[in-house]
């Protein structure tokens, strides 16, 4: 019978096996927290960016409807009760009255308004526009504030735009000579509002210059306007944070518009 040889019976090494060290570890841990940090930041940065620009937007979208709601309105000027292609004034439909800002309408006129074009703030220039409503299906116009006259009811409107204390762009409504309605806030942040008015100075059916509203009033030429240039200024520094508190020192951005009176064209 064959002898077993001893040293067969002995295991066989294992094979070594390698891992990672501490070091190495809180090397590798060290550099994923790196890493996530910096895609964290650029989550940060990219959503701080997407709101920034969402607030801008906003902001811009907010002046875009204040200015279409003003020029809608003060095309109006001068209209009374009909279709809505007569625009001709009427002296007994649009009698003179006298607003809230101590102006008072030439008969017939539509239009008034107040200041130099220079104050800023609750002081900034005033504008008042005058016009009816049937209240028909052809005749179903609105106000600064969007009402529209009752079915079948010939309303005549005031509509009175201002900068309050607030340095807010509003508007109020008179309606058939009554009490002014509270004030709708437009727009935030105007730090003025100046107009300038065309002025058919000749009788030839055409603008030839621009005048501020006390030189209207002092030329008695309520009932020679043709356009109204409005300047808006607002303040840029709280566009990206409307909610911030306003200063009066801020950097402004101006918007310009001029309207056409449909009764004039």
């Amino acid at each position: 019978m064959k002898s077993l040889n001893p040293l067969s019976r002995c295991p066989s090494p294992r094979t070594a096996q390698s891992g990672f060290s501490l070091v190495e570890l809180m090397v590798a841990v060290t550099i994923g927290l790196f890493i996530t940090l910096g895609l964290s930041q650029i989550f940060i940065n990219m959503y701080s960016t997407s709101q920034s620009q969402s607030s801008l937007s906003q902001y811009q979208e907010n002046q875009r409807l204040a200015l279409v709601m003003l020029m809608n309105t003060v095309e109006l000027t001068g209209y009374t009760a009909g279709i809505p292609t007569s625009l001709t004034p009427a002296v007994t439909a649009l009698p003179a009255v006298t607003n809230a800002d101590t102006s008072t309408f030439t008969p017939g006129a539509g239009i008034v308004g107040t200041g130099a074009g220079t104050g800023t703030g609750s002081t900034s220039d005033t504008l008042n526009v005058y016009f009816q409503s049937a209240g028909s299906n052809l005749d179903q116009i609105i106000n600064c504030q969007g009402g529209s006259a009752s079915a079948s009811t010939t309303t005549t409107f005031i509509n009175s735009f201002s900068i309050n204390a607030n340095n807010q762009l509003v508007c109020t409504v008179t309606t058939n000579g009554g009490a002014p309605s509270s004030a709708l806030v437009l727009a935030n942040n105007v730090t003025s509002m100046s107009i300038m008015y065309g002025v058919d100075t000749t009788n030839s059916k055409t603008t030839n210059a621009y005048l501020t509203a006390a030189d209207v009033t002092t030329g008695a030429m309520w009932m020679n306007i043709r356009t109204v240039q409005v300047t808006l200024n607002f303040c840029t520094a709280n566009v990206l944070n409307p909610a911030a508190a306003y200063t009066s020192t801020c950097p402004t951005t101006p918007w310009v518009q001029t309207i056409n009176l449909m009764s004039k064209t």
